[in-house]
């Protein structure tokens, strides 16, 4: 008890510290540089809705900066001025308003808030970048996030739609996003937002920066941080009795559980707390940066898990992690050719007391420790070659050194965390029964080259690449992708692309591991067990665009896709080896394994229209994406076909809206509609289940946010968010997409969120 109350007073004492220095530079600003306040460009001019960003530079898709325009793949870019007038937070909070993405609030304990690109969920199937390079640790089974990542300190975020393997390697099939962190030419600069809301929400996020000296000898700063917090989550509603155990344990057997609480159709529920944190800063000189940051997450550890296995109640059982990473970059270009060198180191660990509370005689008292711990060592050589202006050759390597103690059984006590040194092979942990089980201490590398070719001939672009990866475990890779766009007119353009990616497992699934005593403890019920066979999944992608900008106030974007995931891995039925478990209580267990015979198959259309000044006078401007997929596939485990693709909606639409009748005021709605999904998880036959009365499929929804903003000054603007206004009852993404779901994944209920926006520059 008394390690989580220190834990709570760490992150009440950041809290604290964030407060005294909004206020203290606040006043500094307001006392001494009066005269920079008419630099302060957040106004009228800078909040819009003008989405033309055809201009805009991208680097994320070709390794090298290239228009928006010239792309002959599909891109969205957000802007800073898009997510300070929106108040995003999380990003997820960004994605929930691209084309085409679905989210699901609070999602998970294990990755936090996930998304869906493309049918593929993005925590798993994407890369994440903070300035060009990875911030996924190799550990996780995918990408954890919640309101850690700095996105109100971005310069801009780049979401590329599509494999990017070819450039990028493992884990860019569903594509890349890059959070792109601000600089600025000001000598001094400064941002800082402060909300609070209903259900104990609260959020503090605060950024400057500046350079000092003359000529080439300047020296660029920033530092940053936030800090968020919520309660309870408000997920706790019931809409067909989601949380009734008897839907789960028809016998009732929860009810003489120990450490059940509650009656027979409704557990207990407390709060169900999250907390979010970063802390870091940026040095840049003479081509070199330097940047460091430090984030941590913590969560409840039951959300959309059965309350027939998992508890409610404790507010104090969480699944909470912190990652460190520092980075240092150097560019440098001569007439014809550019280079960029990046060497980052990635620390990752999971929190030693991060728990799963169960409801039956287990570990400590019901609770079930877990540990987890990674180290990144990446050297990236990015160089470019511009032959003519029209002729560009982009090639790179890269090397990545990683240490791994995969996600351990579960465990009585908490990890003694001095027990495992970062890239050891071997943990000094031996239980008596079990032995070394569970602990599986790993290190492994990847070198990876690629070459790409971007070539402009008349009204044609050209796109052609290749990457080799080769892995320690996993082998080696070849991943091409080929994109040509046609441009008859400045104003309309036609692209097409093809593209083939891999994933490849992390360790996560590969030593997946889960043991027990059985009977008197002389025997061993193992209920997943490592495969070190374990393969990386393919991915082939192909994709027909049209872009039209019919005027300076109207344009259209409509994409074409297609793809094909096959050789997935899924956790299936496993036969053990009695040499390698001589006291196994039974033949078989489970373990993650490829499924040659699976395969899933996704058709989709995504039009996207957006108009502006629709009525000049109040600035009225719409965006409306709507998306259309159908899909098949072969279900893992020999559990048939299924005539749709898991998770991914038939329809899906989003309408913004803006209005800015004043000056000084501004207000968004964002709805958005989702037609009826499969669910991720078939325990038997789909037709089987529809026989037994079992939900295959997540209702449809349809939910409005509403964003308002009132200038007070140059300086400071007042804003009011309300996520899901109507107080819609529906469920997002499965959270672990396993038996232990609850049937519908309920989402954030109605948030209000007030608070007061500072910006100088």
């Amino acid at each position: 008890m008394l390690r989580k109350i220190n834990t709570n007073c760490y992150f009440c004492i950041m809290n604290y510290q964030f407060t005294f220095i909004l206020i203290l530079f606040s006043w500094m600003i307001s006392f001494g540089q009066v005269e920079e306040q008419e630099m302060f460009r957040l106004d009228e001019n800078d909040i819009s809705t003008d989405k033309d960003i055809g201009k805009t530079e991208i680097v994320s898709a070709s390794r090298s900066g290239k228009y928006l325009e010239d792309l002959p793949i599909t891109v969205y870019v957000i802007t800073r001025e898009e997510i300070l007038k929106n108040g995003y937070t999380s990003l997820v909070d960004v994605l929930k308003d691209v084309p085409g993405i679905k989210v699901s609030q609070p999602g998970s304990g294990i990755e936090g808030e996930t998304f869906l690109m493309r049918g593929l969920l993005g925590n798993y199937y994407a890369e994440i970048l903070i300035d060009d390079i990875p911030i996924q640790p190799s550990v996780v089974s995918g990408m954890p996030i919640a309101e850690q990542l700095p996105i109100r300190q971005a310069e801009r975020i780049e979401i590329i739609l599509g494999p990017a393997s070819s450039v990028y390697g493992a884990d860019a099939l569903a594509g890349v996003i890059n959070i792109i962190t601000k600089s600025s030419d000001r000598p001094a600069w400064a941002q800082a937002d402060i909300s609070l809301g209903n259900f104990g929400y609260y959020n503090l996020n605060v950024m400057i920066g500046g350079k000092v000296g003359k000529n080439k000898n300047v020296l660029e700063y920033t530092f940053f941080g936030n800090s968020g917090k919520r309660e309870d989550m408000n997920v706790k509603y019931d809409v067909e009795n989601n949380y009734d155990p008897s839907l789960y344990d028809p016998d009732y057997e929860y009810i003489e559980q120990p450490y059940y609480e509650g009656d027979s159709t409704s557990p207990k529920f407390n709060n169900l707390p999250q907390v979010s944190w970063l802390a870091g800063f940026g040095l840049g000189y003479r081509g070199f940066k330097f940047s460091y940051m430090k984030m941590l997450r913590r969560t409840h550890s039951s959300i959309g898990q059965m309350p027939s296995l998992y508890a409610y109640y404790d507010p104090l059982n969480f699944w909470g992690e912190s990652m460190q990473r520092y980075t240092l970059s150097y560019e440098k270009s001569w007439r014809k050719f550019s280079s960029k060198t990046n060497i980052s180191y990635l620390n990752y660990r999971l929190d030693n007391n991060s728990t799963f509370r169960m409801i039956f005689e287990t570990g400590d008292r019901g609770k079930l420790y877990k540990y987890a711990a990674s180290d990144d060592i990446q050297l990236e050589e990015i160089a470019t070659y511009n032959f003519t202006p029209d002729l560009e050759l982009t090639g790179g390597f890269m090397f990545q050194f990683s240490g791994n103690l995969p996600k351990t059984n579960d465990l009585k006590d908490p990890f003694e965390k001095s027990d495992y040194k970062p890239f050891s092979e071997s943990v000094n942990v031996s239980d008596p029964v079990l032995g070394s089980f569970g602990f599986n201490p790993q290190n492994f590398y990847n070198i990876g080259g690629f070459l790409q070719l971007f070539y402009e001939i008349g009204k044609f672009t050209v796109v052609l690449g290749d990457r080799i990866d080769n892995h320690s475990i996993y082998g080696t890779s070849n991943n091409p992708r080929i994109a040509i766009m046609y441009k008859p007119k400045d104003k309309i353009s036609v692209r097409a692309s093809f593209g083939q990616a891999f994933r490849a497992p992390s360790l996560y699934y590969t030593y997946s591991s889960l043991a027990f005593p059985t009977g008197n403890g002389d025997n061993i019920k193992y209920a997943t067990v490592p495969n070190p066979e374990l393969k990386p999944e393919k991915f082939y992608s192909a994709e027909l665009g049209f872009r039209y900008k019919i005027s300076e106030n109207f344009s259209t974007d409509i994409a074409l896709y297609y793809h094909v995931l096959n050789n997935q891995f899924t956790r299936s039925i496993y036969l053990l080896d009695p040499d390698l478990y001589p006291n196994a209580d039974d033949v078989i267990a489970f373990a993650y394994v490829n499924d040659d015979n699976s395969e899933a198959k996704l058709f989709g259309v995504q039009a996207n229209f957006r108009l502006k000044e629709i009525i000049p006078g109040i600035h009225f401007n719409t965006d409306l994406y709507v998306s259309y997929a159908k899909g098949s596939e072969v279900l893992p485990n020999g559990l048939g076909n299924l005539n749709d693709y898991r998770q991914m909606p038939g329809w899906f639409v989003q309408f913004n809206l803006d209005i800015s009748p004043f000056d000084s005021w501004m207000l968004i709605l964002h709805n958005t509609y989702s037609s009826n999904s499969k669910k991720r998880f078939f325990p038997l036959e789909p037709d089987l289940m529809e026989l037994l009365g079992q939900p295959t499929f997540v209702k449809n929804y349809y939910t409005l946010d509403i964003v308002t903003r009132y200038r007070i000054s140059k300086t400071f603007q007042a804003f009011l968010k309300i996520n899901n206004v109507l107080n819609a009852k529906y469920g997002g993404l499965d959270a672990y997409g396993g038996n232990a779901d609850l049937r519908y994944n309920p989402q954030y209920g109605r948030n209000f969120q007030f608070g007061l926006s500072f910006s100088m520059e």
